[in-house]
Parts: C-alpha cells; structure tokens; sequence
C-alpha cells in the first residue's frame, strides 16, 4: 500500500504548526488531508478489486445464443434506466427484491423480482417472455411468460425463482424481456454474493 499519503499528513501538521497557525487552523488542515488520504486509499482499493478476478462457474454450453457487442451495449443502457423510442422498449425502475451485492447463502433457493417500466408503443401481451440471456443463470428457467399484460406507460414487477450459487464468490447474470416473436428488447441483471 502506497504509504504517501501518510507521509504527507505528518508533514503538513509539522509544517502549519512551525508556521504559528491556529489549532483550529491546523486541526481544519489535518481534517482535510486525511480525508484526501482516506479517499486515496480507497481509490487504491478499488483498483485493486477490479483487477482481482471473481470466482465463477463456467457454463455448460446451451442453445440459447450468446450476447452479442450490441447487445451488450443495450443490456447496460437499458439496466441503468436509458430508453429509445420504438415499439418494444423497456426502462429499469428498481431492484424490488435483491438488491445488487446482497450476500445469499450458498445453495438458497430466492426470488429477484424487478421493477420496469413499458417505455415503448407496445403493449406487452403474456405471450411476452422474461428469458435467461447471459452470466450465471443460477438454476432459473430459461424462460417464462410474463404473467400479466403491460400496458404502454404501465410499471410492472417481474419476477424469476433463482438458487445461489453453492460455490462462494460473486455472481451476475443477465435477463432479458423478449417480445411474442422471441426477439430480446429489455435486459436487467441480478448481482449476488455468495459468502
């Protein structure tokens, strides 16, 4: 760990107080520069996070097709609530049940339910599915109907029944809401931790 802004710190309180600053003035200083440090340090960490690799399980092969460049720049424009115009278009609302990080215990059986919005020109009929489409499908169905009708403009909460992982680590996988012709148009993700 880098041990600068440390360093800096004492220096800085050495330094205002040779200079016959208040305490108040040096106290303010100091309050500063450790915040600086504590923000430094936790930048440093969050690197470091990034760079460590998570444990994931590798997927058996499926038939269901892999996600594709643009797919991929869908799925996150649509999970961080982006919409486009169009006939079947869906916006991310809220994480309902599970929020991203949540800590789930190896091998328990839960329910993430989301929170989305029918932003498009369509309404989604129950001939609509929520489908697996990428990441750790944690032994949910591939797909299923939608059990209700989305009206244009309407919210509606959609839910999937998932097990957690029984290897620890974090885990991600990605949904997606598809149209009557099968065609994917809306992706949200759930993120757990299994400790």
């Amino acid at each position: 760990m880098n041990k600068l802004p440390l360093i800096g710190l004492i220096f800085a309180v050495f330094f205002l107080t040779a200079c016959g600053l208040s305490e108040a003035d040096v106290q303010a200083t100091v309050s500063v520069a450790a915040g600086d440090a504590v923000n430094t340090v936790h930048a440093q960490y969050t690197e470091i996070a990034l760079l460590t690799p998570s444990p994931t399980n590798t997927l058996a092969a499926t038939s269901t097709p892999a996600v594709t460049s643009t797919l991929a720049a869908t799925a996150t424009t649509s999970a961080l609530g982006t919409s486009t115009s169009g006939c079947d278009v869906m916006t991310f609302v809220a994480d309902v049940t599970v929020t991203d990080g949540e800590e789930i215990a190896a091998g328990t059986p839960f329910t993430k339910t989301w929170s989305v919005k029918n932003s498009g020109t369509c309404d989604w009929t129950t001939a609509y599915t929520l489908a697996y489409s990428s990441g750790e499908q944690m032994s949910g169905p591939t797909s299923q109907p939608l059990t209700a009708a989305v009206v244009v403009g309407a919210t509606a909460d959609i839910s999937v029944q998932l097990t957690a992982p029984s290897t620890s680590g974090e885990y991600t996988g990605w949904w997606a809401i598809t149209n009557a012709a099968g065609q994917p148009f809306g992706f949200i993700s759930v993120v757990i931790k299994v400790p």
